[in-house]
């Protein structure tokens, strides 16, 4: 996330950007405007292409607007959307069959049918396409492989309508939380004649889209400031909205955020860094503990414009950095330092009930004496005394914390290595992750669904940083195709890709696990956060 999110995510992500909830209105407080609320967003929101968005602000607007077959509770627990009730399982748990209410309906009045998800669905598996998580289509339905590799049509994907209100789903391989996949916004549907007319243009402005969720967009446009949501009259669904209009405001300076909050023209702000350790005693502070890791990402493609396929050079990075004097000295935001890629409380094993994290063990502790030796070695086998790295980063406030630190620390303990740090606006970021337009990138990553493979398969090879490892390759394989009915050894398949991805090759530097602390008024009803997915539900936010 969730997400994607950076890639994220997603992806997200893959890959995948931390949110923020505010709620206010414009120009006073929203004590006295009940029937509309401000949401702060701490960075642009990318794309409403439920199959472009990468970040967590896309996705959670979107989820205001879309619905689609199942969607997360305030518990997490997946329940029926536009599905009239839970998938019918069949052919060893391979193949869905899933029946839909007939009254769901687009704003432009034409009903949502089983096909408009077999063509969201066969859209988003189309490598034309360019989706941000095209993997998580092509993945685990049928003949999405081959579909990515350009080796069969994308008709072939295992997604039909069998009816107007049936859809038949064809996986791969039996996947245990499919379901819970069918909640995360590349699973929505959309309206093929609708989106083929739009072209180039469909999900750029307000009269590029129709929606199917309990609110429509009324100001959009890519880049913008703020986002205004309406209620949509004419749905009908499971979700109950209160409000008559949302407005979303982007506000990446925190303490902009936190005068606004005092002013009374925010109701909601997210807080980071030292802010946190001075906001602890305001009325409405809290912390909301999430699943988005923080980790430092190295472009390992063997060209001459990053130096990442030196694995020594890694290694020397890999060891230089303290990530709990980073959260606890540095961030100061609650957030914690994090010793794998999967973090803590996030999954249990099946087979022992143990939490992923605590079973895998802490794969991640710097080493000086280390460090100094692999930076030896990296400069004899790159035949340079000084080497020249960039760190790419977008323009939040505590990102800009985190790279000075990393910066910091690297050209302190690796003499000869200078770091340079480059910000830009998150969007832009993200696109050149996607193109593997970076060396080092301060990476996000937030989990789509409560499963290890959502962290790890970001790594199969083929993906935007170039790390390639067969081996890596095989254990995310094992997992989810000849052990997937045995929790026991899927599981330490997934431990095994962990530990070679993060302390064997060194592809990434664990850096901490976050947590969200917001400034709310106690009135604020509804807001609803998850661990898994898009963050935040805004829909169902009220005041009391």
């Amino acid at each position: 996330m969730k997400i994607n999110k950076k890639i994220k995510v997603a992806t997200i992500l893959a890959a995948c950007a931390t949110i923020l909830a505010a709620c206010g209105n414009n120009n006073s407080s929203s004590d006295s405007k009940k029937d509309e609320a401000s949401f702060g967003l701490n960075t642009e929101v990318a794309s409403m292409d439920t199959l472009k968005a990468q970040d967590s602000n896309s996705f959670d607007v979107q989820a205001a607007v879309f619905s689609g077959l199942y969607r997360l509770n305030s518990n997490d627990k997946v329940v029926p959307d536009i599905a009239s009730g839970n998938p019918k399982l069949s052919n060893g748990n391979k193949t869905y069959t899933i029946n839909l209410r007939h009254n769901a309906k687009w704003s432009n009045g034409t009903p949502v049918t089983a096909a408009d998800f077999e063509y969201a669905w066969k859209r988003g598996a189309n490598p034309k396409t360019k989706s941000n998580y095209g993997y998580i289509l092509q993945t685990f339905l049928k003949n999405g492989q081959a579909i990515a590799n350009g080796k069969i049509s994308p008709d072939k994907l295992g997604v039909k309508a069998i009816g107007k209100y049936k859809l038949q789903v064809n996986l791969e391989a039996p996947t245990p939380y499919f379901k819970s996949l069918l909640t995360f916004n590349p699973y929505f549907p959309q309206n093929k004649k609708f989106v083929e007319k739009q072209g180039a243009k469909y999900a750029t402005s307000p009269s590029t889209m129709i929606y199917n969720g309990p609110f429509k967009v009324s100001s959009y446009n890519q880049g913008a400031s703020n986002i205004s949501l309406t209620r949509n009259k004419d749905y009908v669904g499971p979700v109950k909205a209160h409000l008559q209009k949302i407005n979303f405001n982007i506000i990446k300076n925190d303490t902009t955020g936190l005068n606004e909050y005092q002013a009374k023209k925010l109701d909601t702000t997210f807080i980071s860094t030292s802010l946190v350790k001075s906001s602890k005693n305001m009325s409405g502070f809290k912390t909301v503990p999430n699943s988005m890791v923080t980790f430092l990402r190295f472009n390992q493609k063997n060209n001459s414009s990053t130096p990442f396929h030196n694995k020594a050079l890694r290694t020397a990075i890999y060891n230089s950095l303290n990530t709990k004097q980073l959260a606890d000295k540095v961030l100061q935001d609650g957030s914690s330092s994090l010793t794998g890629f999967i973090p803590p409380k996030f999954v249990t094993n099946p087979a022992t009930g143990n939490d992923f994290r605590a079973e895998g063990g802490d794969l991640y502790k710097n080493n000086a004496d280390t460090a100094k030796k692999a930076w030896a070695t990296a400069k004899k086998q790159l035949r340079k005394d000084k080497i020249n790295v960039q760190l790419l980063i977008d323009d939040e406030d505590w990102q800009k914390t985190t790279a000075e630190y990393i910066q910091s620390q690297l050209q302190k303990q690796l003499t000869g290595l200078t770091v340079s740090i480059r910000s830009i606006p998150q969007q832009q970021e993200l696109a050149n992750v996607a193109a593997s337009k970076y060396q080092m990138v301060l990476g996000q990553w937030g989990p789509d669904y409560q499963d290890p493979n959502t962290y790890l398969a970001t790594y199969i090879s083929g993906n935007a940083s170039g790390y390639n490892n067969k081996q890596f390759d095989k254990y995310i394989a094992n997992a989810n195709s000849k052990d997937v009915n045995d929790p026991a050894k899927r599981f330490e398949d997934f431990h095994q890709a962990e530990k070679l991805l993060v302390q064997d090759d060194n592809a990434i530097v664990p850096l901490n696990q976050q947590v969200y602390s917001i400034l709310q008024r106690p009135n604020l009803k509804g807001i609803t956060h998850h661990m898994v997915g898009a963050p935040f539900t805004y829909a169902t936010a009220y005041w009391k």
